[in-house]
Parts: C-alpha cells; structure tokens; sequence
C-alpha cells in the first residue's frame, strides 16, 4: 500500500512514522523549501505525550524541554495578578508536561522518519482524482502520482482540504482573534522576565513572553478582531494593539525583526461532519484545528497521526480504518473544540471582570486542597486517543 502525505509538519510527519511502522510505502510532500525552525513555545501534554512515546521520540523532544519556574498573569504596568506553578501544572499533568518550541517538536519528527520514507520539498499539490480505491495527484510543476490513500495534513489553511472537501468558508470557524508571535533580543526584557513565562491579559488583548535561551526570547500575542483579513503589515498592527501599553512592551516591540519573520495569523477551528472522502483523510489542523487558545494542538496533532497508522495497519480494511478513525476521535475531539471556545474569554479577558475572576480561580489553585482542579482546568488527560486493539 502507498500513501502520500501532503504536509510536513507535525501531523504530517507523526502520521509518516506511523504509517511506515505498519507497513505502507510513504511519500511526503511539502511545499515549503526546507524544515521550518522556531515557532512559538508551548506546552507539550496530553494524547500527543503518550504519542510520542509509542513513536520513540519523546526522549529528544523532552531534550528540548525549557526551565519555567511560574507563569505570571500581569497588567499593564507588569504588575502580578495572578501565578501558575509549573512544577504544580506538571503533577496535575502526571508528570507529563514540558515546555518546548513547535518548532523542535518538528525537527526531531524529521529525524525520525525511516530512510525509506520519500520527503519532497518544494513540492504541492495541484489537482486531485479522488476515487473509491485511489487517488490520482497532479502537482504544481506539472508531475502526476498515484497512490492507496491520500493524507492531508497541511493545516487550518489546508489546500488538501480544498482540493477535496470544498472551500474554508464551509469549515473554517473563526473566533474572533489574530495572533502573532517572533523571536527577539532585548536585556531589559529578559531582566523584567526573570526566567519566568509572563502573560499580559488586559481586555481583549494578551501578550505572552518567555526568555527561550540566553540570547532570544519569543514573544506572542492575540488580539480580538472583528476581520478575519489578516492584515498586510503585521508589526503595524501589532503596534497599533499594544503600543499603547507600558511594562516591557515598547522595548518588544521596538526589537520585532522584519515582516517576514513574524508569524501572523488568525485564531480559528476546523469543523467538519467527516474528516475523510473515499480515499482522501484529513489528520491534526486540516481536519479538526483546536486553536491555540484551546492549546494541544501540536499534541493533537501527533497523536492523530499515530491513530491513523494504527487503523490502517497490516491489510485491513483501509475504509473500515477511516471511519473507526473519524468516529472513535471526533467526540474526543468536539470536547477539545468547546473547552477552547469556553476559556477564550478567560484568557483573553472580554471585560475587566473576567480578568479578576481568571486571577481568583487560578490563585485560588495554588492553594492546597484546591490544586487537583487544576487538572481539569486544562484538560491535561490523555484518554482516549489510541485506537490500538480497537
């Protein structure tokens, strides 16, 4: 059996590994030139934990892991609201929670592929013959393939899914949000972050910080937006959403690198009745995009891939692995939708009040008695996601 996957990134990676351990013949295409770096930081836990471990790559990725001591909740002057410990989050999460940019998790994917596994960059998908037994792929340069199944794991923007299923604006549900990040250099800020991961939180706005190594720290941000247009110049956007604002916020800003250096995009989830069309499927953002305010995608991500391979292993029915695939993840999945669309405004408060409340709540975590909470606040359980035996 022969799979392409379109997308070489996390899902489209994890899903190559997975689908090479169970015996298909892969080929991966991307249309970017080379391994993307960097990313923003984020919080590696749930299904994607347990993933990475069935895969054999949780070691390097947990080399990757970054030192946080607490994650603060601070104003607009840099005055503490509210404090998170990161050893407290990491016995909520079973010890199965670390810090680690997007980028790496990526990197150590590709260095796990099997050497029989065929990755092309520069390369994208075109047109596509969607048949009951096969697809048919035309690409941009003009060159056809053919192959059992087709994998489109290229994100919320998914070309695959478009090519197939039809236009975004029949699956795409924007919330209300852009978000940016980059990387920057700056004394003074890394000094006002002491080696722990701050979030401004003020109405309709957040910007996180957190100092990556000694000579970069990243810096993101999401802004309420009534448009879903991303804007032509993201820096000016971006200054005219926190430039106002004091604490480290112009010396961010004055050290934000050039346009193409930012990340910039909107916050939205995929919603989809079914994930897969004959032998077409859908797997991470391109099918069921979280967003990043629910978090877990990037862990999300990982594990459907893995799930996929698990369904589609030996010489089973590759239908019959498809809906198992669709059916068994996608309430897992809805659960992990709607908790993100609830903390939305917790997080990026909607008014004063829902600040104070989130300060409250999360204060109130540290204490004691009250620390097991913590567990469900962020949905840290990986339950569920393995389809092995099934």
């Amino acid at each position: 059996m022969k799979a392409i996957i379109s997308g070489a990134g996390i899902a489209g990676l994890a899903t190559a590994i997975a689908l090479s351990r169970a015996g298909w013949a892969v080929t991966v295409l991307e249309k970017a030139a080379g391994l993307r770096e960097g990313g923003y930081m984020l919080d590696f836990y749930g299904p994607g934990y347990e993933a990475a471990e069935d895969l054999g790559v949780i070691a390097a990725l947990k080399s990757h892991a970054r030192g946080v001591g607490q994650v603060d909740f601070v104003n607009g002057d840099g005055r503490v609201g509210s404090q998170m410990s990161y050893a407290q989050m990491r016995d909520a999460a079973d010890g199965k929670l670390f810090p680690i940019l997007r980028g790496e998790i990526e990197k150590e994917l590709h260095d796990a592929l099997p050497d029989h596994v065929e990755l092309h960059y520069s390369s994208e998908i075109a047109a596509v013959d969607n048949g009951a037994t096969g697809v048919g792929l035309t690409l941009a340069d003009g060159r056809s393939m053919e192959a059992d199944l087709l994998v489109g794991a290229d994100g919320i923007h998914s070309k695959t899914r478009k090519l197939v299923f039809g236009p975004d604006r029949a699956f795409v549900r924007y919330l209300g949000y852009h978000t940016a990040a980059y990387f920057l250099e700056s004394p003074e800020v890394a000094k006002a972050l002491a080696d722990d991961f701050k979030m401004l939180a003020i109405k309709d706005r957040m910007a996180g910080l957190y100092e990556v190594d000694a000579a970069r720290i990243m810096a993101f941000f999401v802004l309420r937006e009534e448009s879903i247009e991303r804007p032509a110049d993201p820096l000016a956007r971006l200054k005219a959403g926190f430039g106002d604002l004091g604490w480290v916020m112009p010396e961010t800003l004055a050290a934000a690198p050039a346009a193409e250096d930012i990340y910039y995009d909107v916050l939205a989830q995929v919603e989809m009745d079914r994930w897969y069309s004959n032998r077409t499927v859908l797997v991470g953002d391109a099918a069921y995009a979280v967003s990043l305010l629910a978090g877990q995608g990037a862990s999300l991500a990982l594990a459907g891939g893995r799930a996929l391979g698990q369904v589609l292993g030996g010489d089973g029915d590759i239908d019959a692995g498809l809906a198992q695939f669709d059916s068994h993840l996608r309430p897992l999945v809805l659960d992990k939708q709607k908790a993100g669309r609830r903390m939305a405004n917790w997080f990026v408060p909607a008014s004063p009040v829902h600040g104070m409340v989130r300060d409250l709540a999360l204060n109130a975590m540290n204490w004691p008695p009250l620390s097991g909470l913590m567990g469900k606040f962020f949905s840290f359980s990986s339950k569920g996601f393995s389809l092995a035996s099934r």
